[in-house]
């Protein structure tokens, strides 16, 4: 469980009372509803408090099925993992992994492009992509740039 998850799990249970208790109020306000007086002003301010009530009832029970259902509310180590796992690469980024793997997960970037046999710019847009995802890691040393493969664990 990551930080804040107890509190999330806290959460989640308050919007389940409250979902709950939501959906007893609205029972009774359809089963048992106001009794309207005889006079019009008092129908009509009878009338605007319930339906205020009946409102504020349905945004509750709206906003407790928001939270109970977003999918913040699950927990985030579970859905980093389950990304890592189905992640499905390019052909292009499998070729780039295969040679990093090859040269034991660290080489230069231009004898990258060198054995890859993309254009510059192809290899920097991919390479760019893949460090955004994650997958490798570019430094800077001197004039050029070393490309690490990530480790799973990392």
């Amino acid at each position: 469980m990551g930080p804040g998850g107890g509190r999330e799990a806290s959460m989640d249970r308050v919007a389940k009372i409250t979902l709950a208790l939501s959906g007893f109020m609205l029972t009774l306000l359809i089963v048992a509803p106001f009794t309207f007086e005889s006079d019009s002003s008092g129908y009509f301010a009878s009338y605007v408090i319930y339906s205020l009530f009946l409102t504020s009832v349905g945004v509750i029970i709206g906003v407790s099925l928001m939270w109970i259902s977003h999918p913040s509310s699950k927990d985030s180590n579970t859905r980093r993992d389950s990304r890592k796992s189905h992640r499905m690469l390019s052909a292009d980024q499998e070729a780039v992994v295969g040679i990093l793997s090859a040269s034991n997960g660290s080489m230069w970037q231009a004898e990258l492009v060198r054995d890859t046999g993309f254009t510059n710019s192809k290899a920097s847009r991919l390479l760019s992509r893949m460090e955004v995802e994650g997958q490798i890691r570019r430094i800077r040393d001197g004039m050029g740039k070393r490309v690490e493969l990530v480790e799973d664990g990392n």
